[in-house]
């Protein structure tokens, strides 16, 4: 099994002051004090990484403006999810809930 050593390490570990975050998926850039680092991820993509960009608009089949479990699709990641994102537990998810989710 393969860890990734958290950005926060490898910022200490170069001088502590990095700047200029960009993320672009799998790699990470910033800048430290001794130059340009790069982090590339050793792990696969998420094969649901979309499902993370999902809004209440796309999963609300009945319009009410809120989700609940029977609309979400049994393969989606908020399926096995939901209970975490339904945070006040009223089992419906607001626009709210689901952009922490993110």
């Amino acid at each position: 099994m393969k860890i990734l050593l958290p950005i926060a390490l490898l910022a200490a570990l170069s001088g502590g002051a990095a700047s200029a975050q960009q993320s672009t998926g799998a790699r990470v850039d910033f800048e430290a004090s001794t130059g340009p680092v790069t982090v590339k991820s050793v792990q696969p993509p998420l094969a649901n990484a979309s499902d993370y960009d999902a809004t209440v608009a796309q999963l609300d089949k009945n319009g009410d403006g809120v989700v609940v479990r029977a609309e979400v699709p049994a393969d989606h990641a908020l399926a096995s999810e939901f209970r975490l994102v339904d945070t006040d537990r009223n089992g419906r998810i607001t626009d709210a809930e689901l952009a922490n989710w993110k």
